[in-house]
């Protein structure tokens, strides 16, 4: 592997390791629902409402296939592209999160 694909690896690893932190502390909880639900919420509510809408509809999987897909005919995202992927599985979007992963990968292991 060359230097930069390791640079690549600690950026998804990063990635999946900050979601996974995030998700642990502010989205998993039940008592942070009940906090959110307030009528001022506290701004940690704010991007945990914007995940969790990005989960509901999606969007996660979806980035990660455009992304993969771009990747796949050329463009230079297959980094960016399985990083999506981690936070597509991660969030429940695995079915398109997982698709736009493997065709990141495949253009990255294949350049």
């Amino acid at each position: 592997m060359r230097r930069r694909d390791w640079g690549g690896v600690v950026l998804v690893a990063a990635w999946l390791a900050a979601l996974l932190a995030y998700r642990a502390r502010y989205v998993e909880p039940r008592e942070w629902g009940a906090v959110c639900a307030a009528a001022v919420p506290p701004w940690a509510c704010v991007p945990r409402e914007a995940l969790l809408w990005a989960q509901q509809w999606g969007v996660w999987g979806l980035v990660a296939l455009g992304l993969g897909f771009s990747a796949f005919i050329g463009a230079p995202v297959a980094v960016a592209a399985v990083a999506a992927g981690v936070a597509g599985v991660v969030n429940y979007n695995a079915t398109w999160g997982m698709l736009g992963a493997a065709l990141g990968a495949w253009a990255w292991i294949r350049r």
